[in-house]
């Protein structure tokens, strides 16, 4: 977890989009993300290759389900974002690609990306499976997502949305 702040965004007369990477995202973390949104008028668009239900009705979000295939919705996210819209996603590469398009990306255990982080995140990314390649195990696990991971991703959330004048 980071404790960098966001840098504060020009205006932008378009209020953002918030792209999420639903497949893997926590229902809690999509669910904090709702109503954060949902009480600010900001529009929630899911990604993934099946339905992923919503835990609330608002005209402001929206499924878009992809092709099951490899990539399929990194691609619809990448392609469909701007610059200044804001990205939910534990996929480092993905995040990588948005950081670069200059969207605002924080993952579901409150990691706000930019440059610097999303550079540490993919080198130890590679090591770590380049190390499984060779068949040793550096005893680092994912561990589950707790109260700790879901504050943790309310605080960036809010840090982020505020540093948007939102």
């Amino acid at each position: 977890m980071t404790n960098e702040k966001p840098p504060v965004a020009a205006h932008n007369s378009q209020r953002p989009r918030i792209w999420v990477d639903a497949d893997s995202f926590p229902a809690k973390a999509r669910d904090l993300l709702l109503k954060t949104a949902g009480g600010k008028g900001l529009r929630v668009i899911y990604v993934a290759n099946h339905d992923i239900p919503f835990s609330m009705n608002n005209p402001l979000f929206e499924m878009r389900i992809c092709p099951r295939m490899p990539g399929a919705a990194d691609d619809c996210i990448a392609d469909g974002c701007v610059p200044g819209d804001i990205a939910a996603t534990r996929d480092i590469p993905l995040a990588a690609r948005l950081v670069d398009k200059g969207v605002h990306v924080i993952n579901d255990r409150g990691v706000y990306y930019d440059r610097r982080t999303v550079e540490k995140r993919l080198k130890e990314r590679e090591l770590s499976l380049q190390m499984d390649a060779l068949g040793l195990h550096t005893g680092h696990s994912r561990e589950g997502y707790g109260g700790r991971d879901l504050d943790a991703f309310g605080k960036s959330l809010h840090s982020l949305l505020a540093s948007l004048g939102l």
